[in-house]
């Protein structure tokens, strides 16, 4: 019988800081970045409504039919005449669009800035404060947001995941720890999260790999040098099926390395995924068959962990539980996604309740100075850290 899952009130320690232990990682998917970002096949319903306006297109039928939002996103660029790059700028526009809306247009140019960076240097002390603020406010609601909290204490308890495995498109996650690293702070910290889009992405010692296994969509058309990596966007059916294709590639050598020698946090993945569960099968019958070579007789040894949410026909769970028992995976059932904070504190040890980020401190001497304009309605989250009113500035709102 497949191992139960942990509820939320019973979750033990379950990775130690010991120096013989494998350590952990975390592997997060799209919905990490829920509701600011659309999902893969509200993504693909969007963009037939935008480039394929005059043909309806029935998510839920094609679902139905069978088809993946691979598969979808595929229909919509056979159905179009635009080339791969003026196709992923236009999927890229459609993602970013929400979080867009929620960002006053003064200050979109510096959230971009932000999220295409690949270290803090790469922008001024004051854009990251301005982004913090945005991430304390419009971003709080995202799952990520408190992942970012929890590897943030994880730091400073010493058990900090050995690297962060990414499946989605955008660096969400990503800005969000360089701008907590960030808090507080009139110079860039040492660097902690190596960016990593490729095999030759350049490395560092002591800090963790924060790698983005399905490329990284630019944000802007003049993005960061070696930011982006268009060339291992993992979107369209014929690039996930040259991915399946292609046992040794970057992504599978990186993803199967890490499910051998660590073990892995899920969060905001189906497990779904074909390619995903291959990879796992793999590694998990060659841990039995080693540890059966070495004496050990065990039927089902759990190596990594699946955060989830109870499902609302409870009668499904032993079977979700049975679906990835022979991938080495054990699910930490939670009520909502507001408690994937405080699950991943308990699987790490840590006791205490997420606390708030540091918020970033005001200087007058690190914020440019704009004219005051006497007719203004809103205040922006800059003024917000200026300290000014509503009455003596002329802003957007949040």
């Amino acid at each position: 019988m497949p191992k139960q899952g942990f509820l939320l009130a019973d979750v033990p320690k379950l990775f130690s800081t010991a120096n013989d232990k494998p350590g952990w990682a975390l592997c997060i998917g799209a919905g990490t970045s829920v509701p600011l970002f659309p999902d893969w096949y509200s993504l693909g319903s969007e963009m037939a409504k935008q480039l394929v306006p005059e043909t309806p297109f029935d998510v839920e039928a094609l679902k139905k039919s069978g088809f993946s939002p691979d598969s979808m996103i595929q229909m919509v660029k056979n159905a179009t005449d635009l080339n791969d790059l003026e196709f992923t700028m236009r999927m890229s526009n459609i993602l970013y669009h929400k979080l867009q809306s929620k960002i006053s247009v003064e200050d979109w140019n510096d959230v971009v800035d932000v999220l295409g960076a690949n270290n803090i240097s790469n922008c001024s002390m004051e854009k990251w404060r301005l982004f913090s603020s945005y991430r304390d406010t419009v971003l709080k609601e995202t799952t990520a947001y408190q992942l970012a909290i929890a590897i943030m204490e994880s730091i400073k308890q010493h058990n900090a995941p050995q690297c962060i495995l990414s499946f989605n498109a955008e660096p969400l996650l990503f800005a969000m720890l360089n701008s907590l690293l960030a808090d507080g702070r009139k110079q860039p910290p040492k660097k902690v999260f190596n960016k990593v889009i490729s095999s030759i992405s350049g490395g560092g010692l002591g800090t963790i790999p924060y790698v983005f296994c399905h490329g990284l969509l630019p944000v802007t058309t003049n993005p960061h040098k070696f930011s982006t990596s268009i060339d291992k966007l993992v979107f369209l059916e014929e690039e996930y099926l040259h991915l399946a294709n292609n046992s040794f590639s970057w992504q599978s050598t990186t993803f199967i390395n890490t499910c051998i020698s660590q073990h892995i946090v899920f969060v905001g993945t189906s497990l779904t995924d074909p390619n995903m569960r291959r990879w796992l099968s793999w590694t998990h019958a060659n841990r039995l068959d080693e540890m059966r070579q070495n004496g050990i007789d065990i039927k089902d040894s759990t190596q990594h962990y699946w955060i989830r949410t109870i499902p609302s026909d409870k009668n499904t769970m032993p079977w979700i539980e049975a679906a990835v028992s022979h991938l080495g995976v054990r699910i930490v059932w939670i009520d909502n996604w507001s408690q994937v904070g405080l699950a991943l504190n308990k699987m790490l040890g840590i006791s205490k309740k997420n606390p708030p980020p540091t918020r970033a401190k005001k200087g007058k001497d690190t914020f440019r100075k704009r004219p005051n304009k006497k007719q203004s309605r809103h205040v922006t989250a800059r003024d917000r850290l200026r300290g000014l009113s509503a009455s003596n500035s002329k802003r957007h709102s949040l």
